[in-house]
C-alpha cells in the first residue's frame, strides 16, 4: 500500500475513491472499504482512499474535536489489511476549507485523482460552508466521467455504526459493545519506554507506553491482554489516565502490569487490548490506600482470568 499526500498523487491511473476520516475503522467503515475493493477489481481500478490531516474539526475548534480513536498508523494498518492500495492524505487547510466544492470535483477527484467511481455516504458533505453534498457529486459525476455510489449504513443493535458510537461506548466503559462495533477488541500500540518506578515501588512494576496523544477515549483502571514480539495474549492490569495520586502534571499515562510476568521490555512494542474496565481513576489520600485498592484490582482480574480464555 502507498501513502501519497495530494501534492504528490503521482500517477494518472484511473481510481475508485471513497473519502473519509476513517476514525476507528469500525465494521461500518470496513463495509465500505470492502465495497470499494471489490468494485475496484471488477472495473480495473486502483482501490483508493482520500483522508484527511488534520481531522477538519481539528482544523476548525482544536478544542471541541472529538478524541481520535487511534492515531495514524492503525488507521494505514486497516486500510492495508482490507486490500486498498493507495491512501491520499489531504493536508487539510485554510485553502481547503475555503475551496468551493465544484472546484473540489474538478480540481481534487478529476484532474489530481481521476477518480472513475466515487462511494460516499449519501449524507456526505464537502467545500466551503460544506455546500457540496451526494447529489452535486452525482449531477457532476455524469458530466466528468465518474460514477458516484452511496453507502449503506451498518447496525449493532439497531444503532448506526459510527466513530461517535464507539467513542459513546468506550466513555461508559461498555468495552464489549465497543468490540462489536469495532470488530475487534479497542486496542492501542507503543513502545515501552522508562517511566518513574512509581507502580515497581508499590509493588506493582508497569510497562509504560509511549503516548503521543494529549486526549484518550478510555480513562480508569482495566482487564486486558497484551501482545508482544516474543508472546501474545498476556493478562494485564492496564492503567489509563493522569494517575491522581501520584502525579499532577496533567499528562496522560498508560500503564501496563503484566501478571506473573518478569522481563525487560524497555524498547519493544506491545499491543494492548482492553477487555473489561473495572473502576475509574480515584484520587486516593496516601499511597497505602493507593496499594489497596490496586491489590483490590488484581483480585478482580485474576477471578476474570480464571473464567475467561484470551
Amino acid at each position: 500500500m502507498r501513502l501519497l499526500e495530494l501534492k504528490n498523487s503521482g500517477t494518472k491511473s484511473a481510481r475508485a475513491l471513497t473519502i473519509g476520516n476513517f476514525d476507528g475503522v469500525h465494521v461500518g467503515h470496513r463495509a465500505i472499504l470492502d465495497r470499494l475493493v471489490s468494485v475496484a477489481s471488477e472495473k480495473n481500478l486502483i482501490p483508493s482512499v482520500l483522508t484527511f490531516q488534520p481531522h477538519p474539526a481539528e482544523f476548525f475548534a482544536r478544542e471541541k474535536a472529538p478524541v481520535r480513536l487511534y492515531g495514524n498508523r492503525e488507521k494505514l494498518c486497516s486500510f492495508a489489511d482490507a486490500g486498498v492500495e493507495q491512501v491520499i492524505l489531504l493536508p487539510f487547510n485554510t485553502r481547503y476549507s475555503k475551496m468551493l466544492p465544484e472546484h473540489f470535483i474538478r480540481d481534487v477527484l478529476v484532474s489530481r485523482l481521476a477518480v472513475r467511481w466515487l462511494l460516499v455516504g449519501d449524507d456526505f458533505r464537502f467545500g466551503m460552508d460544506r455546500r457540496g453534498d451526494y447529489n452535486m457529486l452525482r449531477d457532476e459525476g455524469s458530466e466528468c466521467g465518474f460514477e458516484v455510489e452511496a453507502n449503506r449504513s451498518v447496525k449493532v443493535k439497531q444503532m448506526r455504526v459510527s466513530s461517535t458510537a464507539v467513542r459513546d461506548a468506550l466513555s461508559k466503559g461498555d468495552l464489549a459493545f465497543a468490540k462489536q462495533l469495532l470488530g475487534k477488541r479497542y486496542n492501542i500500540c507503543g513502545r515501552v519506554i522508562h517511566g518513574d518506578q512509581i507502580g515497581r515501588n508499590l509493588g506493582y512494576p508497569t510497562a509504560n507506553i509511549h503516548f503521543r496523544r494529549d486526549l484518550f477515549p478510555l480513562n480508569g483502571i482495566f482487564i486486558g491482554y497484551i501482545d508482544g514480539p516474543n508472546f501474545k495474549q498476556k493478562p494485564a492490569l492496564v492503567s489509563v489516565g493522569k494517575r491522581p495520586t501520584v502525579a499532577n502534571n496533567g499528562m496522560i499515562c498508560v500503564e501496563v502490569n503484566i501478571l506473573d510476568f518478569s522481563g525487560d521490555l524497555y524498547g519493544q512494542r506491545l499491543n494492548v487490548q482492553f477487555v473489561r474496565k473495572i473502576r475509574d481513576q480515584e484520587t486516593f489520600a496516601s499511597k497505602d490506600e493507593l496499594t489497596v485498592a490496586m491489590k483490590e484490582d488484581e483480585r478482580i482480574s485474576r477471578e476474570f482470568f480464571k473464567l475467561n480464555d484470551a
